[in-house]
């Protein structure tokens, strides 16, 4: 990432509400240059937080940080979070040196505490099919039109990735529901927005597939299986039925346009595989 990408990060004249902590985004860069190892980047960038009056109240400043990053980064680069290992801090000096000391003594990184409802409250938004409407709908041409569209799938799609991969690290809370939901939203619905929704449910298969797919051998529930669509899927538990229906609709997508083709191609290869096949 680019030098203007750190700068950008950095709060203005050190008002920390508006930006991370400048030793944070040394520590992502330090990082990235292979300067510093996964368990020693986590030490060094949450001394921030830790040195900070509330360290609870400080810490969406670095988690927002590091999501960002992961937008910017390639896969390759998302390895789980090292910092959910460290070891919960010891407060208890500081009881009487800070009047929110009270609340510090009870931090813990472990699960990383809010990494997931933030990123839920960014990434995961209900009406993207709405706004995405919306935003092509005032596009002024053609052209501009299929750029912005291409644009927005890209990171649509990446999102995915991402979440997949939190997934199976079990990093920040982010659960194996998410997959479930992808995948029923892009192949047990009439109305789907397949451009955008078989590459991310792809995402889901290639990544996740594994995990996915041993809930179809241990009959697993999940409140994304039942929500309700429009083709008559809905029920808590995942079953061989249901998978192969998935794969049955994944073939569908040998009639559509490259984009959607590919990606349906590449994730029933992949289903195929999961299954021994």
């Amino acid at each position: 990432m680019s030098d203007a990408w750190f700068k950008e990060q950095i709060a203005p004249d050190r008002v920390e509400e508006d930006g991370c902590h400048s030793d944070e985004a040394r520590v992502v860069r330090s990082y990235l240059n292979n300067k510093a190892t996964a368990q020693e980047a986590a030490h060094s960038i949450t001394q921030p937080i830790l040195s900070s009056d509330d360290p609870n109240d400080n810490v969406n400043r670095l988690w927002d940080l590091l999501q960002t990053a992961l937008l910017e980064l390639s896969t390759a680069h998302i390895p789980p979070l090292a910092i959910q290992d460290l070891p919960d801090p010891d407060f208890t000096a500081r009881l009487t040196a800070t009047t929110n000391a009270a609340k510090a003594v009870s931090f813990t990184w472990k699960g990383l505490p809010g990494f997931g409802h933030l990123w839920a409250d960014i990434y995961k938004q209900d009406a993207w099919r709405t706004s995405l409407s919306t935003t092509l709908s005032s596009c002024p041409t053609f052209d501009e039109k299929l750029r912005k569209r291409q644009e927005l799938r890209t990171a649509h799609v990446k999102i995915a990735n991402i979440e997949a991969h939190l997934a199976i690290a079990n990093v920040g809370s982010i659960p194996l529901d998410w997959g479930y939901d992808a995948i029923a939203d892009a192949l047990e619905r009439h109305t789907t927005v397949k451009d955008f929704e078989i590459p991310t449910a792809k995402q889901w298969i290639e990544v996740a597939g594994v995990a996915l797919y041993a809930g179809v051998k241990e009959g697993r529930e999940s409140w994304a299986l039942s929500s309700r669509r429009d083709m008559g899927k809905e029920e808590e538990k995942m079953s061989l039925a249901r998978w192969e229906f998935w794969e049955a609709r994944m073939r569908e997508c040998e009639e559509e346009g490259e984009v959607v083709r590919d990606a349906g191609k590449a994730a029933l290869r992949e289903m195929r595989s999961l299954k021994g096949e």
